[in-house]
């Protein structure tokens, strides 16, 4: 129930389900319950009391541990449940985690999702679907509830694949934009008149638009922390090896992410890592 999983919450109980929560820090369940939702003692308790459970965590040893710890989903799942992942994780991990959950009589949906927090407090997310197809539409509904598009990509994994690629263009177009706006600053431009040119251009970008003001504010509040940013260049540079792709870039991208976290930046906005250049350029910038 961080950053993206509670808002995703409220507008579930807002479309009317019935939900029984639960989070590892006890406290972050309390505004939900007092909105109507059961609050379980453990992820065993949710996999009991519910046909559709749905994860929505850091990374994959979380992911593991709600699923398959002493205490987990797994444990207490009603045959024919339906496990739905929202979680970034690999997909290669998540087709071995739906093996699993195959096996004990329930079904998997990889479902990531494409967007900030203020999509997800405004339920207008982009859900990216990856399973059986049957499954999903039996799910069709609660997607709906959560997201203004929905896509189903095929067999399971490929949502993550899905929502990888579209990071992978994420982190490295933030780069773009940091190295383009420093340049500008270095040759004298006036950065809010040059913002206004690369919006108007054939190469306007939404991540230009959204962060270049922040970043001449100084503005780095967080909707998608730098932490998560560079746990998913990771992910890309690993899917990327297992397929046997080479990607130079995004592996490049990440390092610089790394130098980021390793400054004390984790926590901040991804749009953060300018700081790195503006380290290596010696200069800042503002407007």
């Amino acid at each position: 129930l961080g950053i993206m999983g509670k808002p995703m919450a409220r507008n579930l109980l807002k479309a009317g389900y019935t939900l029984t929560v639960f989070n590892r820090s006890a406290h972050k369940a309390v505004e939900l319950e007092g909105l109507g939702a059961v609050v379980a003692e453990s992820p065993r308790e949710v996999g009991a009391r519910s046909q559709v459970v749905i994860l929505m965590v850091s990374d994959s040893s979380a992911v593991e541990a709600i699923l398959l710890g002493k205490e987990g989903v797994l444990e207490g799942m009603q045959a024919g449940s339906v496990i739905i992942d929202m979680s970034t994780i690999l997909p290669s991990s998540s087709r071995r985690l739906a093996e699993a959950v195959k096996a004990r009589g329930g079904h998997m949906l990889d479902a990531p999702v494409l967007g900030s927090r203020r999509a997800a407090a405004a339920g207008t997310l982009t859900v990216v679907v990856g399973g059986e197809k049957a499954v999903y539409d039996r799910c069709h509904r609660i997607f709906q509830s959560l997201g203004r598009h929905v896509f189903y990509m095929g067999p399971p994994g490929m949502g993550l694949y899905t929502k990888l690629c579209n990071n992978l263009i994420s982190g490295l177009v933030m780069q773009a934009v940091s190295e383009a706006l420093l340049l500008g600053k270095k040759a004298g431009l006036d950065l809010r008149e040059l913002i206004k040119v690369l919006t108007a251009g054939g190469d306007r970008t939404l991540t230009l638009e959204a962060k270049g003001p922040s970043l001449l504010a100084r503005n780095f509040d967080v909707h998608f922390p730098l932490k998560y940013m560079h746990k998913d260049l990771w992910l890309i540079s690993e899917a990327g090896s297992e397929l046997g792709l080479a990607l130079p870039a995004t592996t490049w991208v990440r390092e610089l992410f790394g130098a980021a976290r390793a400054r004390g930046l984790e926590d901040k906005d991804f749009s953060a890592v300018v700081m790195i250049m503006e380290k290596f350029a010696g200069i800042k910038l503002d407007a």
